[in-house]
């Protein structure tokens, strides 16, 4: 068997270890070619025994089939053109300077790649993939309300920031500092107030 052959069966990272250091970086690449540029990074970079792994923010939907009139499940992107990229700091410049990456997100004013802290992608993701409820993309920084924690469902155990209130329901968002923010709507009822 051939050595392209052996590498095109081994499952990404399979065999190597997460670097201690490696934290979650943004890349910005062209529309649509998301999940074509993550899968490219993540062979040479696997391929160069350096462990690394990639989350591009997409959402389950529910469509109707025009031919069929059946209802069918898909995914779409929630934020396009970036890809999230779990990887050692030491290896940003193997992918800052492929010809595919437009730009590492950086803080405004500052030459220094961005590290997004591991809490907010975490909490940004569960929102993101709930599943249940539907997300709405919040494109300008969310207000910091009270922050509150979903103590029941599918989302049990979320932290967010109360937005604003709809009657019996309230409208609770997390964000990625300078990307994006995500929202849902949720039942006051399964909310309970986190303190300090």
């Amino acid at each position: 068997m051939a050595k392209s052959e052996e590498r095109a069966k081994k499952k990404p990272n399979e065999g190597l270890e997460k670097p201690g250091d490696a934290g979650w970086y943004v890349a910005v690449v062209r529309v649509n070619c998301e999940m074509k540029i993550a899968e490219s990074i993540q062979l040479n970079l696997n391929r160069d025994n350096t462990w690394f792994d990639y989350w591009i923010p997409k959402v389950k939907e529910v469509y109707i089939d025009k031919r069929s009139l059946k209802r069918k499940l898909r995914e779409r992107l929630f934020l396009s053109t970036f890809i999230f990229c779990n990887v050692s700091p030491t290896r940003l410049d193997t992918i800052r300077f492929r010809s595919d990456i437009y730009k590492m997100l950086t803080m405004p004013g500052q030459k220094q790649i961005y590290r997004v802290p591991d809490q907010e992608i975490i909490s940004y993701r569960n929102l993101v993939e709930n599943g249940e409820e539907k997300v709405s993309v919040a494109p300008v920084p969310l207000k910091k309300g009270i922050k509150v924690k979903i103590v029941a469902g599918n989302l049990k155990g979320l932290e967010a920031y109360v937005q604003r209130y709809n009657g019996k329901k309230a409208v609770i968002g997390n964000e990625i500092k300078y990307i994006s923010g995500a929202t849902i709507e949720v039942s006051r009822e399964v909310l309970e107030l986190v303190k300090g």
